[in-house]
């Protein structure tokens, strides 16, 4: 506070001076005939050239800049000293990412990993050559350019994929690790079409209360759906899980087989309209 007061005064004096100077030389002064001129030994910069010097280039007068290196490029106050919005210890100006959280760090151009990640994605294709037609956007999602899985086929000729091979621990929604490679694929074919709804149905066969099966499809749907969200790149408000309890049964139950074939989860598509169509299959041996 003393270093900017002795400032003011000392720019204050400079403004007087020349002042002074000015009413001397135009003969308005109370005595313009008496005395010689004021001295233009100019020691505190106040004319001429000196009074308009600035050495670092930030556009703030050496005679008022209470930060005389400021980097080039910087923004600055009006005493001349740079900004930094964000806080991040880069300077506004230089900053190409001016809006960092606090707290995270940056690099030298003022962006956090997060940050550079983002503008990664956001990047804007590249110009098509010259000569060449550009297809005009679609509202509908584009046709898969590679064929396809039999899981793939399902959800696009059918709406849902039947997980097979998921099993969970008795009368227990925690999954065994034998169900992983099925919830894989399906998450890796949930991937490609990210437009789509889908409900996780939980389903199981009759033995017990129907109150409780209610309870333990509804809770293995919901495993279903967490392992999904948890391994795979999905948006988590488009996925519902929903136990049907024995209310749906496919089979009769007259074995063990047709039990089992009760006992299930199944995803379904809620929004079929979404589906992209003319998908190849690949042929498995």
């Amino acid at each position: 506070m003393r270093i900017r007061a002795l400032r003011v005064v000392a720019t204050t004096t400079c403004l007087a001076l020349i002042i002074a100077g000015t009413t001397w030389a135009s003969g308005r002064g109370a005595s313009p005939a008496k005395g010689p001129p004021p001295s233009k030994s100019d020691e505190c910069g106040c004319f001429g050239a000196a009074a308009f010097r600035d050495g670092d280039g930030d556009g703030v007068p050496d005679r008022i800049d209470h930060c005389v290196n400021t980097p080039k490029g910087c923004r600055v106050d009006e005493w001349g000293c740079e900004t930094d919005a964000d806080g991040d210890g880069v300077c506004d100006g230089l900053d190409q990412c001016p809006n960092t959280p606090r707290g995270e760090k940056v690099d030298a151009h003022g962006c956090s990993r997060n940050q550079r990640a983002l503008m990664s994605q956001q990047q804007p294709p590249s110009p098509a050559p010259q000569g060449k037609e550009v297809a005009p956007p679609h509202a509908t999602p584009p046709k898969p350019g590679t064929p396809v899985s039999e899981m793939e086929r399902q959800l696009v000729e059918g709406g849902k994929i039947r997980l097979e091979n998921v099993y969970f621990e008795t009368n227990s929604a925690n999954l065994l690790p034998e169900s992983e490679a099925t919830l894989n694929e399906a998450g890796r074919t949930l991937e490609k079409f990210g437009a789509l709804r889908i409900e996780v149905q939980g389903h199981t066969d009759t033995r017990g209360s129907a109150k409780h099966n209610m309870r333990l499809s509804q809770a293995r749907a919901e495993s279903v759906r967490k392992y999904l969200l948890d391994h795979f790149h999905l948006t988590p408000h488009n996925y519902l899980a929903k136990g049907y309890g024995e209310t749906q049964p496919e089979t009769k139950e007259r074995n063990d087989e047709e039990l089992l074939r009760n006992r299930r989860v199944v995803l379904i598509v809620l929004n079929p309209d979404a589906l992209p169509r003319g998908v190849k299959v690949e042929n498995k041996p």
